[in-house]
């Protein structure tokens, strides 16, 4: 059985939420998953609707979600969600490994830490499915990086002070005195 093609869709600039772009993530899936969340202004995402709705085929998994604040509340934008399997696994047996191709603006390969408020284009495919009431998957495959945000890990930011000589001679007053006890 031939492999089906899929045409490869451009997205509009969107701006990245929790992008797992430079490696894998692998809290649900062992074989890990790259994946980008892209928001958009409502026309913008009209672009990735039409190319999405006629795929949906009454599936109830639309990849594009309305965008809702910490209240439920709606904003007014939209949330597209971009994927892409680290390893996979063919019914026929064949294996292999794969990971997004990233670009700067220019069209150079970078590696640099992409990190959420990026502003981004994703290159993907619309794979229609039918498991789980059906929908549509945006498979990603290229990420132009617009403007670079980079990831930055929670300890990075960490500001030590400066060293007080004089609290650390009574530090160790202190624990002289203890050891004394």
């Amino acid at each position: 059985m031939a492999k089906q093609k899929f045409e490869t869709h451009v997205s509009p600039a969107g701006i990245a939420v929790y992008p797992w772009l430079n490696k894998p993530d692998t809290k649900f899936d062992a074989d890990g998953v790259f994946s980008v969340k892209l928001i958009f202004d409502k026309a913008a995402t009209k672009k990735i609707s039409d190319v999405v709705k006629p795929l949906m085929n009454g599936g109830k998994n639309n990849p594009i979600k309305p965008e809702v604040d910490d209240q439920g509340e709606k904003t007014g934008k939209y949330v597209a969600n971009f994927k892409m399997k680290a390893h996979v696994r063919t019914k026929g047996g064949d294996e292999w490994d794969q990971k997004p191709i990233l670009v700067d603006s220019n069209g150079n390969r970078m590696i640099a830490a992409i990190g959420g408020g990026s502003k981004l284009q994703v290159a993907y495919e619309a794979v229609p499915y039918d498991a789980m009431g059906g929908g549509v998957s945006l498979r990603m495959k290229k990420v132009r990086v617009l403007d670079l945000v980079e990831y930055q890990s929670k300890d990075s930011g960490t500001d030590w002070g400066e060293e007080n000589p004089n609290n650390l001679g009574m530090i160790y007053k202190l624990s002289s005195i203890y050891q004394t006890l």
